[in-house]
């Protein structure tokens, strides 16, 4: 069975798809450095990766589980030469040892997106 995951803490999605789903013992959310309004967060990659991250774990929080569950993250970040100001951000998220992670380079991303997350996390 699969659970579609609300957060009022997230902004609403611009497209057929949900902030979260729970399903088989797991929840699956994939954010970007949106505000409540949905708008791309100003700044850089620092702000956007914390505007994410907040969304990530407000989804996970949502389902009822926490950051130090997520076992697996994939990144696309805009520039690869950027992983050292994001991993500034995003480690500071993983108080319990961190997940297993995959990061690619993905130049051509939507409105202004410079990193974009995708979670895995055990319910």
């Amino acid at each position: 069975m699969k659970n579609q995951i609300l957060s009022e803490k997230c902004g609403p999605c611009h497209g057929p798809y949900a902030l979260g789903t729970k399903a088989g013992g797991f929840v699956f959310t994939t954010q970007i450095g949106s505000d409540v309004t949905g708008e791309m967060v100003t700044g850089g990659i620092r702000e956007q990766t914390k505007a994410l991250m907040e969304n990530a774990k407000a989804v996970l929080e949502a389902a009822g589980t926490t950051m130090n569950q997520v076992a697996k993250v994939t990144i696309y970040i805009k520039d690869i030469t950027m992983i050292p100001e994001m991993n500034a951000v995003y480690q500071q998220y993983f108080t319990d040892g961190y997940p297993a992670r995959c990061c690619t380079q993905c130049v051509d991303m939507v409105d202004g997106c410079l990193v974009e997350m995708e979670f895995v996390a055990v319910a």
